[in-house]
């Protein structure tokens, strides 16, 4: 077998349709949820368990597991770190015991033939049953080994070929390395805008390319699928500029108030300009992430309404609300005026025909400048790191 041609698989391999015999890629960038993965489809070979289900068992799923002994070379961790993963891993099913089958280290030897390889091929003949080695990392691995990247992996898929087992290698990259061409299968792994959502794709020479959507928790280690209106609304949140901190303002929001609300609500709330607020309101809307009641309210929309805790926990600097008082305050579009220079107006007695702002070439008074000024600070200190709302010269603001 050359790195050029990868073999097609010979064995059904530990999982079905997802990880064969041979070696295969987990890529994906640091931190973007490889070990955790890596784990559960080990614990998933040593139980003989479908991977990516949910809570009940459901022997229809199209990634079931081949029971066998699993290894876990985890040169990146110190001891407490795999204690710990490994916590995480088995919390996922309370009250079963650990399973006597899977195996950790974080050590081993030089991988010379008299050596590291000589005591890795001894400990997979002296346990037969073994259907998966999970490797975390490649760059740890290295160091092991005299020879270059491409050397080790080819190195690594005689082993596999040799014992008909499954080597997982992890490797911190991207998902159009070069270094796919050097094995036989590639899982790629990334970690979604939302908390806790990823997406892996499944690529390799026996495999027909397919993507995954899907979810684990933070407390312990159980990938599952994303459901249906789990995809959809991820979808939406991942739209260009859907998420503007103006627009996480808003959904923070509607989302603690719980009832639809009123342009003339959210500006009281927020402090900005009426127009400005409607404007952004309609935006959202056509973005799918609010819907407009019969009243002209707005409220999240089904899409997005299942992500919208997991969204907000992810930014929790955001301003706090009295919510009675946004409820009180009068929804009625008359109390406010459908000029926008009537917002920023200083004196109560002028009129949009009076108003410095609708004068021609007309130069604003202090007040107005000062009132200006004072409404581009809240619009600010609401939204530190965004460009999107501009004033204009006549002293309109506006929505990018």
């Amino acid at each position: 077998m050359t790195s050029s041609s990868p073999r097609p698989s010979q064995a059904p391999g530990p999982i079905y349709n997802l990880l064969p015999a041979g070696l295969t890629l987990l890529s994906g960038e640091s931190r973007s949820g490889k070990t955790s993965l890596a784990l559960q489809l080990m614990l998933n070979v040593t139980q003989g368990q479908s991977s990516f289900a949910g809570e009940a068992r459901d022997d229809s799923q199209p990634f079931k597991s081949t029971r066998g002994r699993a290894f876990y070379l985890g040169l990146d961790h110190s001891l407490l770190r795999l204690h710990e993963l490994r916590s995480r891993l088995l919390s996922a099913q309370p009250g079963t015991p650990p399973p006597n089958n899977l195996s950790f280290t974080n050590t081993w030897t030089p991988l010379t033939p008299t050596e590291g390889l000589h005591e890795l091929q001894s400990r997979l003949t002296n346990y037969p049953d073994t259907r998966l080695l999970v490797i975390d990392n490649l760059a740890s691995l290295c160091p092991l080994y005299k020879g270059n990247d491409r050397e080790l992996l080819a190195l690594l898929c005689r082993l596999a070929e040799q014992q008909d087992i499954s080597i997982l290698v992890l490797h911190t990259c991207k998902r159009s390395s070069s270094l796919a061409a050097s094995v036989d299968h590639h899982l790629h792994l990334k970690r979604l805008p939302v908390s806790n959502y990823y997406h892996l794709d499944v690529l390799g020479s026996s495999l027909a390319p397919f993507s995954l959507t899907l979810h684990c928790p933070t407390s312990h280690i159980h990938f599952r699928h994303a459901s249906l209106e789990e995809n959809l609304a991820l979808t939406t949140l991942s739209a260009h500029k859907t998420l503007t901190p103006e627009r996480l303002t808003i959904l923070h929001l509607i989302h603690t108030c719980e009832d639809p609300l009123s342009p003339a609500q959210v500006t009281a709330a927020l402090g900005l300009d009426y127009t400005c607020v409607r404007q952004l309101l309609s935006k959202m809307a056509r973005a799918n992430l609010l819907y407009t009641t019969s009243r002209g309210h707005y409220t999240l929309h089904p899409f997005i309404k299942p992500l919208v805790p997991e969204l907000l926990a992810q930014h929790p600097h955001q301003p706090k609300f009295e919510i009675a008082h946004i409820l009180l305050t009068p929804d009625s579009e008359d109390t406010h005026s459908s000029n926008p220079s009537d917002t920023h107006s200083s004196n109560p007695s002028d009129t949009p025909e009076s108003s410095p702002a609708n004068t021609p070439h007309s130069t604003q008074t202090p007040d107005t400048t000062t009132n200006l000024a004072s409404q581009t600070r809240i619009a600010h200190n609401l939204t530190p790191h965004s460009h999107t709302l501009s004033i204009t010269q006549n002293g309109n603001a506006y929505p990018d």
